[in-house]
Protein backbone atom coordinates (compact mmCIF):
# COMPACT_ATOMS: atom_id res chain seq x y z
CA UNK A 1 0.00 0.00 0.00
CA UNK A 2 1.19 3.50 -0.77
CA UNK A 3 0.36 6.78 0.89
CA UNK A 4 0.53 10.32 -0.49
CA UNK A 5 1.12 12.38 2.66
CA UNK A 6 1.19 15.69 0.82
CA UNK A 7 -2.33 15.07 -0.49
CA UNK A 8 -3.77 13.89 2.81
CA UNK A 9 -5.63 16.00 5.34
CA UNK A 10 -4.72 14.93 8.88
CA UNK A 11 -6.86 16.82 11.42
CA UNK A 12 -6.12 16.39 15.15
CA UNK A 13 -2.75 14.76 14.46
CA UNK A 14 0.82 15.39 15.60
CA UNK A 15 4.40 14.28 14.97
CA UNK A 16 7.44 14.16 17.28
CA UNK A 17 10.78 14.02 15.46
CA UNK A 18 14.33 15.32 15.62
CA UNK A 19 13.73 17.79 12.80
CA UNK A 20 10.64 19.88 11.97
CA UNK A 21 8.38 18.67 9.18
CA UNK A 22 6.52 21.26 7.13
CA UNK A 23 4.67 19.20 4.52
CA UNK A 24 1.20 20.10 5.80
CA UNK A 25 0.19 23.74 5.84
CA UNK A 26 -1.09 25.24 9.06
CA UNK A 27 0.96 22.98 11.33
CA UNK A 28 3.19 24.55 13.97
CA UNK A 29 6.51 23.42 15.38
CA UNK A 30 7.57 23.65 19.03
CA UNK A 31 10.92 22.51 20.43
CA UNK A 32 10.99 20.49 23.66
CA UNK A 33 13.95 18.62 25.18
CA UNK A 34 15.73 18.46 21.86
CA UNK A 35 12.71 17.20 19.95
CA UNK A 36 10.39 19.00 17.54
CA UNK A 37 6.68 18.75 18.28
CA UNK A 38 4.74 19.31 15.04
CA UNK A 39 1.04 19.89 15.69
CA UNK A 40 -2.00 20.26 13.50
CA UNK A 41 -3.42 23.74 14.03
CA UNK A 42 -6.39 22.61 16.13
CA UNK A 43 -4.31 20.56 18.62
CA UNK A 44 -3.71 22.35 21.95
CA UNK A 45 -0.31 22.35 23.65
CA UNK A 46 -0.40 22.70 27.44
CA UNK A 47 2.51 23.31 29.81
CA UNK A 48 3.10 21.59 33.15
CA UNK A 49 5.14 23.50 35.73
CA UNK A 50 6.25 22.74 39.28
CA UNK A 51 5.64 25.07 42.21
CA UNK A 52 8.85 26.97 41.35
CA UNK A 53 7.49 27.76 37.88
CA UNK A 54 9.89 25.43 36.08
CA UNK A 55 8.65 23.66 32.96
CA UNK A 56 8.41 19.94 33.79
CA UNK A 57 6.15 18.66 31.03
CA UNK A 58 4.11 19.26 27.90
CA UNK A 59 0.70 17.86 27.08
CA UNK A 60 -0.46 17.45 23.50
CA UNK A 61 -4.23 17.35 23.23
CA UNK A 62 -7.41 18.05 25.16
CA UNK A 63 -7.41 17.97 28.97
CA UNK A 64 -10.18 18.50 31.51
CA UNK A 65 -8.76 19.39 34.90
CA UNK A 66 -10.32 20.94 38.02
CA UNK A 67 -13.67 21.39 36.27
CA UNK A 68 -12.26 23.19 33.24
CA UNK A 69 -11.48 22.23 29.66
CA UNK A 70 -7.97 23.59 29.19
CA UNK A 71 -7.10 25.69 26.16
CA UNK A 72 -3.98 25.99 24.04
CA UNK A 73 -1.28 27.77 26.02
CA UNK A 74 -2.75 27.00 29.45
CA UNK A 75 -0.47 25.90 32.28
CA UNK A 76 -0.99 23.23 34.93
CA UNK A 77 0.86 23.82 38.18
CA UNK A 78 1.85 20.54 39.75
CA UNK A 79 2.23 20.25 43.51
CA UNK A 80 4.39 17.13 43.27
CA UNK A 81 5.70 14.58 40.79
CA UNK A 82 6.18 10.80 40.86
CA UNK A 83 8.75 9.42 38.39
CA UNK A 84 8.55 12.75 36.61
CA UNK A 85 4.75 12.70 36.17
CA UNK A 86 2.56 15.28 37.88
CA UNK A 87 0.53 13.61 40.62
CA UNK A 88 -2.45 15.47 39.20
CA UNK A 89 -2.36 13.11 36.19
CA UNK A 90 -4.70 10.73 38.04
CA UNK A 91 -7.49 13.30 37.73
CA UNK A 92 -6.77 14.45 34.15
CA UNK A 93 -9.65 13.59 31.80
CA UNK A 94 -9.72 13.85 28.03
CA UNK A 95 -7.60 12.80 25.05
CA UNK A 96 -3.93 13.65 25.28
CA UNK A 97 -0.29 12.56 25.23
CA UNK A 98 1.85 13.62 28.19
CA UNK A 99 5.55 14.36 27.55
CA UNK A 100 8.06 14.87 30.36
CA UNK A 101 11.76 14.51 31.20
CA UNK A 102 12.86 11.20 32.70
CA UNK A 103 16.55 11.21 33.66
CA UNK A 104 16.96 14.14 31.27
CA UNK A 105 15.46 12.19 28.36
CA UNK A 106 12.05 12.69 26.77
CA UNK A 107 9.41 10.21 27.96
CA UNK A 108 5.77 9.83 26.91
CA UNK A 109 2.57 8.34 28.29
CA UNK A 110 -0.97 8.47 26.90
CA UNK A 111 -4.13 9.46 28.71
CA UNK A 112 -5.49 6.70 30.96
CA UNK A 113 -7.46 5.00 28.17
CA UNK A 114 -5.11 5.69 25.28
CA UNK A 115 -7.89 7.73 23.72
CA UNK A 116 -5.26 9.82 21.92
CA UNK A 117 -2.89 7.44 20.22
CA UNK A 118 0.86 7.41 20.05
CA UNK A 119 2.72 5.17 17.59
CA UNK A 120 6.47 5.18 16.99
CA UNK A 121 9.20 3.95 14.68
CA UNK A 122 12.72 3.29 15.93
CA UNK A 123 14.04 3.38 12.35
CA UNK A 124 12.59 6.83 11.75
CA UNK A 125 13.36 7.97 15.31
CA UNK A 126 9.91 9.51 15.48
CA UNK A 127 6.58 9.19 17.26
CA UNK A 128 3.19 10.34 16.03
CA UNK A 129 -0.56 10.11 16.33
CA UNK A 130 -0.88 7.52 13.56
CA UNK A 131 1.24 5.78 10.92
CA UNK A 132 -0.25 8.30 8.49
CA UNK A 133 1.59 11.13 10.29
CA UNK A 134 4.83 9.12 10.38
CA UNK A 135 4.66 8.82 6.61
CA UNK A 136 5.29 12.54 6.33
CA UNK A 137 8.89 11.57 7.07
CA UNK A 138 9.18 8.46 4.94
CA UNK A 139 6.92 5.88 3.33
CA UNK A 140 6.28 2.91 5.59
CA UNK A 141 6.21 -0.71 4.46
CA UNK A 142 2.92 -2.50 4.96
CA UNK A 143 3.09 -5.74 6.95
CA UNK A 144 0.50 -7.83 5.13
CA UNK A 145 1.30 -11.04 7.04
CA UNK A 146 0.64 -9.50 10.47
CA UNK A 147 -2.36 -7.55 9.20
CA UNK A 148 -3.96 -10.73 7.83
CA UNK A 149 -3.21 -12.66 11.03
CA UNK A 150 -4.90 -10.03 13.21
CA UNK A 151 -7.90 -9.37 10.95
CA UNK A 152 -8.50 -12.74 9.22
CA UNK A 153 -10.45 -11.04 6.44
CA UNK A 154 -13.11 -9.70 8.78
CA UNK A 155 -15.12 -6.63 7.66
CA UNK A 156 -14.82 -5.15 11.17
CA UNK A 157 -11.24 -5.01 12.39
CA UNK A 158 -8.90 -3.37 14.86
CA UNK A 159 -5.34 -4.29 15.74
CA UNK A 160 -4.66 -5.14 19.42
CA UNK A 161 -1.52 -5.61 21.55
CA UNK A 162 0.14 -2.39 20.35
CA UNK A 163 0.49 -3.71 16.79
CA UNK A 164 0.16 -1.59 13.65
CA UNK A 165 0.08 -2.90 10.07
CA UNK A 166 3.50 -1.45 9.27
CA UNK A 167 6.93 -2.96 9.74
CA UNK A 168 8.77 -1.39 12.68
CA UNK A 169 5.83 0.73 13.89
CA UNK A 170 4.37 0.01 17.34
CA UNK A 171 1.59 1.53 19.42
CA UNK A 172 2.09 2.73 23.02
CA UNK A 173 -0.60 1.12 25.16
CA UNK A 174 -2.24 2.76 28.18
CA UNK A 175 -0.40 2.11 31.45
CA UNK A 176 2.93 2.07 29.60
CA UNK A 177 5.78 4.58 29.22
CA UNK A 178 7.96 5.20 26.16
CA UNK A 179 11.42 6.75 26.42
CA UNK A 180 12.35 8.30 23.11
CA UNK A 181 16.13 8.10 23.58
CA UNK A 182 16.19 4.28 23.43
CA UNK A 183 12.54 3.61 22.35
CA UNK A 184 12.04 1.37 25.34
CA UNK A 185 8.53 0.59 26.60
CA UNK A 186 7.87 -0.14 30.27
CA UNK A 187 4.63 -0.95 32.05
CA UNK A 188 3.86 1.71 34.68
CA UNK A 189 0.65 0.22 36.14
CA UNK A 190 0.13 -2.06 37.91
CA UNK A 191 3.33 -1.14 39.73
CA UNK A 192 5.41 -4.27 40.06
CA UNK A 193 7.79 -4.61 43.01
CA UNK A 194 10.53 -7.21 43.12
CA UNK A 195 10.54 -9.23 46.34
CA UNK A 196 12.86 -12.25 46.54
CA UNK A 197 12.86 -12.45 42.77
CA UNK A 198 9.09 -12.50 42.49
CA UNK A 199 6.94 -9.78 40.99
CA UNK A 200 3.98 -8.76 43.12
CA UNK A 201 1.28 -6.11 42.99
CA UNK A 202 -0.38 -5.69 46.33
CA UNK A 203 -3.56 -4.02 45.11
CA UNK A 204 -4.34 -6.60 42.43
CA UNK A 205 -2.93 -9.86 43.76
CA UNK A 206 -6.15 -10.64 45.58
CA UNK A 207 -9.81 -9.81 45.25
CA UNK A 208 -11.01 -7.48 48.04
CA UNK A 209 -13.92 -8.75 50.06
CA UNK A 210 -17.35 -7.26 49.47
CA UNK A 211 -18.06 -7.51 53.20
CA UNK A 212 -18.25 -3.98 54.54
CA UNK A 213 -17.18 -2.41 51.24
CA UNK A 214 -18.93 0.92 50.76
CA UNK A 215 -20.10 0.68 47.15
CA UNK A 216 -22.30 3.77 47.46
CA UNK A 217 -19.31 5.87 48.46
CA UNK A 218 -17.19 4.76 45.49
CA UNK A 219 -20.02 5.04 42.96
CA UNK A 220 -20.78 8.48 44.38
CA UNK A 221 -17.22 9.52 43.62
CA UNK A 222 -17.47 8.07 40.09
CA UNK A 223 -20.73 9.90 39.49
CA UNK A 224 -19.28 13.16 40.79
CA UNK A 225 -16.23 12.96 38.51
CA UNK A 226 -18.31 12.31 35.40
CA UNK A 227 -20.72 15.09 36.33
CA UNK A 228 -17.84 17.54 36.86
CA UNK A 229 -16.32 16.69 33.47
CA UNK A 230 -19.64 17.06 31.66
CA UNK A 231 -20.10 20.48 33.25
CA UNK A 232 -16.60 21.52 32.16
CA UNK A 233 -17.43 20.67 28.54
CA UNK A 234 -20.81 22.44 28.63
CA UNK A 235 -19.28 25.54 30.22
CA UNK A 236 -16.75 25.62 27.38
CA UNK A 237 -19.54 25.53 24.80
CA UNK A 238 -19.41 21.82 23.96
CA UNK A 239 -22.97 20.73 24.70
CA UNK A 240 -23.74 17.99 22.16
CA UNK A 241 -24.14 14.33 23.10
CA UNK A 242 -25.36 11.29 21.21
CA UNK A 243 -28.22 9.41 22.80
CA UNK A 244 -28.90 5.75 22.02
CA UNK A 245 -30.70 2.93 23.77
CA UNK A 246 -27.58 1.91 25.68
CA UNK A 247 -26.22 2.42 29.15
CA UNK A 248 -23.26 4.68 28.45
CA UNK A 249 -24.78 7.46 26.36
CA UNK A 250 -27.70 7.68 28.78
CA UNK A 251 -25.25 8.12 31.63
CA UNK A 252 -24.02 11.28 29.88
CA UNK A 253 -27.62 12.47 30.02
CA UNK A 254 -27.79 11.51 33.69
CA UNK A 255 -24.61 13.44 34.47
CA UNK A 256 -25.99 16.52 32.69
CA UNK A 257 -29.26 16.59 34.61
CA UNK A 258 -28.70 20.07 36.04
CA UNK A 259 -27.59 21.30 32.59
CA UNK A 260 -30.07 19.38 30.44
CA UNK A 261 -31.73 22.56 29.19
CA UNK A 262 -28.39 23.64 27.71
CA UNK A 263 -27.69 20.27 26.12
CA UNK A 264 -28.43 19.03 22.60
CA UNK A 265 -28.98 15.30 22.13
CA UNK A 266 -28.79 13.52 18.79
CA UNK A 267 -29.30 10.04 17.37
CA UNK A 268 -28.23 8.89 13.91
CA UNK A 269 -31.20 7.60 11.93
CA UNK A 270 -30.52 4.66 9.59
CA UNK A 271 -32.51 1.75 8.21
CA UNK A 272 -31.28 -1.14 10.35
CA UNK A 273 -32.81 -2.88 13.36
CA UNK A 274 -30.27 -1.72 15.95
CA UNK A 275 -30.44 1.93 14.89
CA UNK A 276 -34.22 1.91 14.72
CA UNK A 277 -34.28 0.60 18.29
CA UNK A 278 -31.85 3.35 19.36
CA UNK A 279 -34.14 5.96 17.80
CA UNK A 280 -37.21 4.45 19.45
CA UNK A 281 -35.71 4.42 22.95
CA UNK A 282 -33.91 7.79 22.66
CA UNK A 283 -37.05 9.46 21.28
CA UNK A 284 -39.13 8.06 24.12
CA UNK A 285 -36.68 9.38 26.74
CA UNK A 286 -36.48 12.76 25.00
CA UNK A 287 -40.26 13.17 25.02
CA UNK A 288 -40.56 12.02 28.63
CA UNK A 289 -37.98 14.49 29.95
CA UNK A 290 -38.42 17.33 27.45
CA UNK A 291 -34.95 17.17 25.95
CA UNK A 292 -33.62 19.22 23.06
CA UNK A 293 -33.42 16.22 20.76
CA UNK A 294 -33.05 15.56 17.04
CA UNK A 295 -32.18 12.74 14.66
CA UNK A 296 -29.43 12.96 12.07
CA UNK A 297 -30.00 11.22 8.73
CA UNK A 298 -27.32 8.65 7.98
CA UNK A 299 -25.21 9.65 4.97
CA UNK A 300 -23.91 6.68 2.99
CA UNK A 301 -20.11 6.98 2.70
CA UNK A 302 -18.46 6.79 -0.69
CA UNK A 303 -15.57 4.47 -1.43
CA UNK A 304 -13.31 7.54 -1.37
CA UNK A 305 -14.56 8.50 2.10
CA UNK A 306 -13.87 5.00 3.43
CA UNK A 307 -10.41 4.94 1.89
CA UNK A 308 -9.60 8.33 3.40
CA UNK A 309 -10.67 7.01 6.83
CA UNK A 310 -8.37 4.03 6.42
CA UNK A 311 -5.45 6.24 5.48
CA UNK A 312 -5.98 8.74 8.31
CA UNK A 313 -6.09 5.94 10.90
CA UNK A 314 -3.14 4.11 9.33
CA UNK A 315 -5.31 1.08 8.47
CA UNK A 316 -5.49 0.28 12.19
CA UNK A 317 -9.26 0.20 12.64
CA UNK A 318 -12.37 -0.19 10.51
CA UNK A 319 -15.83 -0.93 11.85
CA UNK A 320 -19.33 0.50 12.22
CA UNK A 321 -17.89 3.88 13.25
CA UNK A 322 -16.11 4.04 9.89
CA UNK A 323 -19.49 3.97 8.16
CA UNK A 324 -20.37 7.20 9.98
CA UNK A 325 -17.45 9.17 8.51
CA UNK A 326 -19.57 11.00 5.91
CA UNK A 327 -22.40 11.56 8.40
CA UNK A 328 -19.95 13.09 10.90
CA UNK A 329 -18.47 15.41 8.27
CA UNK A 330 -21.77 16.61 6.78
CA UNK A 331 -23.45 17.05 10.18
CA UNK A 332 -20.36 18.44 11.90
CA UNK A 333 -21.37 20.16 15.13
CA UNK A 334 -18.04 22.05 15.35
CA UNK A 335 -17.57 21.11 18.97
CA UNK A 336 -16.35 18.30 21.20
CA UNK A 337 -19.28 15.89 21.20
CA UNK A 338 -19.60 13.90 24.42
CA UNK A 339 -19.22 10.17 23.98
CA UNK A 340 -20.17 7.34 26.33
CA UNK A 341 -17.05 5.42 25.31
CA UNK A 342 -15.19 4.27 28.46
CA UNK A 343 -18.44 4.15 30.40
CA UNK A 344 -18.47 0.43 29.60
CA UNK A 345 -15.74 -0.11 32.19
CA UNK A 346 -18.46 0.10 34.85
CA UNK A 347 -20.06 -3.11 33.57
CA UNK A 348 -16.91 -5.20 32.91
CA UNK A 349 -18.00 -5.82 29.31
CA UNK A 350 -15.88 -8.91 28.62
CA UNK A 351 -16.88 -10.88 31.72
CA UNK A 352 -18.94 -14.05 31.58
CA UNK A 353 -21.15 -15.16 34.50
CA UNK A 354 -19.09 -16.51 37.42
CA UNK A 355 -15.87 -14.90 36.13
CA UNK A 356 -15.32 -13.47 39.59
CA UNK A 357 -14.50 -17.05 40.61
CA UNK A 358 -12.26 -17.78 37.60
CA UNK A 359 -8.69 -18.20 38.86
CA UNK A 360 -6.84 -17.75 35.56
CA UNK A 361 -7.51 -16.47 32.06
CA UNK A 362 -5.94 -18.51 29.27
CA UNK A 363 -4.53 -17.07 26.08
CA UNK A 364 -7.34 -18.75 24.14
CA UNK A 365 -9.88 -17.33 26.56
CA UNK A 366 -8.58 -13.80 26.04
CA UNK A 367 -8.55 -14.10 22.24
CA UNK A 368 -12.07 -15.52 22.14
CA UNK A 369 -13.57 -12.95 24.51
CA UNK A 370 -12.30 -10.16 22.26
CA UNK A 371 -13.13 -11.99 19.03
CA UNK A 372 -9.51 -11.93 17.89
CA UNK A 373 -8.41 -14.60 15.39
CA UNK A 374 -6.52 -17.53 16.88
CA UNK A 375 -3.20 -18.28 15.18
CA UNK A 376 0.49 -18.41 16.01
CA UNK A 377 0.95 -14.64 15.73
CA UNK A 378 -2.02 -13.65 17.89
CA UNK A 379 -1.25 -16.31 20.49
CA UNK A 380 2.34 -15.07 20.79
CA UNK A 381 1.16 -11.46 21.17
CA UNK A 382 -1.47 -12.42 23.74
CA UNK A 383 1.03 -14.50 25.73
CA UNK A 384 3.44 -11.56 25.86
CA UNK A 385 0.73 -9.16 27.01
CA UNK A 386 -0.57 -11.49 29.73
CA UNK A 387 3.02 -12.10 30.84
CA UNK A 388 3.39 -8.45 31.85
CA UNK A 389 1.03 -8.95 34.80
CA UNK A 390 1.52 -10.60 38.19
CA UNK A 391 0.99 -14.35 37.97
CA UNK A 392 -1.72 -14.23 40.60
CA UNK A 393 -3.78 -11.42 39.08
CA UNK A 394 -7.44 -12.42 38.96
CA UNK A 395 -9.08 -13.20 35.63
CA UNK A 396 -11.66 -10.47 36.21
CA UNK A 397 -9.06 -7.77 36.80
CA UNK A 398 -7.06 -8.97 33.79
CA UNK A 399 -10.16 -8.68 31.59
CA UNK A 400 -10.78 -5.15 32.84
CA UNK A 401 -7.18 -4.21 32.01
CA UNK A 402 -7.71 -5.74 28.58
CA UNK A 403 -10.78 -3.57 28.01
CA UNK A 404 -8.77 -0.42 28.70
CA UNK A 405 -5.51 -1.36 26.97
CA UNK A 406 -6.65 -3.51 24.05
CA UNK A 407 -10.12 -2.15 23.33
CA UNK A 408 -9.88 1.54 24.19
CA UNK A 409 -6.19 1.99 23.44
CA UNK A 410 -6.21 0.04 20.17
CA UNK A 411 -9.72 0.76 18.88
CA UNK A 412 -11.04 4.04 20.28
CA UNK A 413 -7.62 5.71 20.17
CA UNK A 414 -6.93 5.36 16.43
CA UNK A 415 -10.64 5.82 15.60
CA UNK A 416 -10.37 9.41 16.81
CA UNK A 417 -8.42 10.35 13.69
CA UNK A 418 -10.77 8.74 11.18
CA UNK A 419 -13.42 11.46 11.04
CA UNK A 420 -12.44 14.50 8.98
CA UNK A 421 -13.50 17.01 11.65
CA UNK A 422 -11.29 19.25 13.81
CA UNK A 423 -12.86 18.50 17.21
CA UNK A 424 -12.58 14.97 18.63
CA UNK A 425 -15.31 13.58 20.80
CA UNK A 426 -14.42 13.49 24.50
CA UNK A 427 -15.44 10.92 27.08
CA UNK A 428 -16.10 12.43 30.53
CA UNK A 429 -15.28 9.01 32.02
CA UNK A 430 -11.70 8.72 30.79
CA UNK A 431 -9.34 9.37 33.70
CA UNK A 432 -6.90 7.21 35.66
CA UNK A 433 -8.81 7.62 38.92
CA UNK A 434 -11.99 6.35 37.22
CA UNK A 435 -10.39 3.04 36.17
CA UNK A 436 -8.46 2.68 39.44
CA UNK A 437 -11.65 3.11 41.46
CA UNK A 438 -13.42 0.39 39.49
CA UNK A 439 -10.53 -2.03 40.03
CA UNK A 440 -10.76 -1.35 43.78
CA UNK A 441 -14.38 -2.54 43.91
CA UNK A 442 -14.80 -6.22 44.87
CA UNK A 443 -15.22 -8.42 41.83
CA UNK A 444 -18.38 -10.07 43.18
CA UNK A 445 -19.96 -6.61 43.30
CA UNK A 446 -18.86 -5.89 39.74
CA UNK A 447 -20.11 -9.30 38.58
CA UNK A 448 -23.58 -8.65 39.99
CA UNK A 449 -23.90 -5.57 37.82
CA UNK A 450 -24.40 -3.30 40.81
CA UNK A 451 -22.27 -0.39 39.60
CA UNK A 452 -24.45 0.90 36.77
CA UNK A 453 -27.68 1.36 38.79
CA UNK A 454 -25.70 2.72 41.74
CA UNK A 455 -24.13 5.46 39.60
CA UNK A 456 -27.52 6.30 38.07
CA UNK A 457 -29.04 6.62 41.54
CA UNK A 458 -26.47 9.32 42.32
CA UNK A 459 -27.20 11.19 39.09
CA UNK A 460 -30.73 10.71 37.75
CA UNK A 461 -32.48 7.54 39.05
CA UNK A 462 -35.65 8.04 36.99
CA UNK A 463 -33.64 7.19 33.86
CA UNK A 464 -33.48 3.59 35.08
CA UNK A 465 -37.24 3.25 34.51
CA UNK A 466 -36.67 2.88 30.75
CA UNK A 467 -35.00 -0.45 29.89
CA UNK A 468 -31.59 -0.35 28.24
CA UNK A 469 -31.39 -1.54 24.62
CA UNK A 470 -34.87 -3.04 24.80
CA UNK A 471 -38.31 -1.86 23.83
CA UNK A 472 -41.12 -2.18 26.35
CA UNK A 473 -44.80 -3.01 26.19
CA UNK A 474 -46.32 -3.67 22.78
CA UNK A 475 -43.30 -1.99 21.14
CA UNK A 476 -41.39 -5.24 21.73
CA UNK A 477 -43.29 -6.69 18.76
CA UNK A 478 -41.56 -4.18 16.50
CA UNK A 479 -38.13 -5.36 17.59
CA UNK A 480 -38.50 -9.12 18.01
CA UNK A 481 -35.10 -9.98 16.55
CA UNK A 482 -33.35 -7.58 18.93
CA UNK A 483 -35.44 -8.87 21.84
CA UNK A 484 -34.42 -12.48 21.12
CA UNK A 485 -30.77 -11.50 20.74
CA UNK A 486 -30.75 -9.76 24.12
CA UNK A 487 -32.10 -12.90 25.76
CA UNK A 488 -29.22 -15.10 24.60
CA UNK A 489 -26.37 -15.86 27.05
CA UNK A 490 -23.28 -13.78 26.32
CA UNK A 491 -21.12 -16.89 25.78
CA UNK A 492 -23.55 -18.16 23.13
CA UNK A 493 -23.63 -14.79 21.36
CA UNK A 494 -19.83 -14.70 21.28
CA UNK A 495 -19.75 -18.21 19.80
CA UNK A 496 -22.17 -17.15 17.05
CA UNK A 497 -19.97 -14.14 16.29
CA UNK A 498 -16.90 -16.36 15.96
CA UNK A 499 -18.71 -18.72 13.58
CA UNK A 500 -19.98 -15.84 11.44
CA UNK A 501 -16.51 -14.27 11.35
CA UNK A 502 -14.93 -17.59 10.30
CA UNK A 503 -17.51 -18.05 7.52
CA UNK A 504 -16.91 -14.51 6.27
CA UNK A 505 -13.14 -15.02 6.29
CA UNK A 506 -13.58 -18.24 4.31
CA UNK A 507 -15.65 -16.38 1.70
CA UNK A 508 -12.99 -13.67 1.42
CA UNK A 509 -10.24 -16.27 0.89
CA UNK A 510 -12.36 -18.03 -1.74
CA UNK A 511 -12.87 -14.77 -3.65
CA UNK A 512 -9.16 -14.01 -3.45
CA UNK A 513 -8.24 -17.46 -4.82
CA UNK A 514 -10.78 -17.03 -7.63
CA UNK A 515 -9.25 -13.67 -8.58
CA UNK A 516 -5.78 -15.24 -8.74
Amino acid sequence: MTFESSAMHLPKQYLIARQPISELSGWRNVEYLGWCLSLSKEVPLISVENLEGELIGRIIGWVIWQGKLLQDGDTIQSTNQADGIAVEYEAFCGRFVYLYPLQRQLAAITDAGGMMSLVFSTDLEAAASTPAALQMIQELHFDQVTFDALTAGRPKKWLPFGVTPYHGVKRLLPNHRLTLSDWNIERTYPHLANVDGKHIESSLSHTPSSDGFDVENVTGLLAGWVKQNVKALVNAGHNVAHLTGGVDSRMILAASRELSEQMRFQTVSADDAGTRLDNHIAGRIARKFGLNYSTLPFEQPTDADIQAWRQRTGYCVEDAVTQLCTTARIHNNHCHEMTGTCGEALKSPYWYPSDEDLSTLTTQGLLRRFEFPENDITRKLADAWIGEFPENISAGNLLDFAYVELRLGCWAGPSMFGHDVPFPSISPFNSARYYRAILAIPEKTRARGDLIPAVYRHLWPELLDTPFNRASGFAKLLFLSEEIRRMLPVEFKDQIKRIRAALHARKVRSRQRAQV
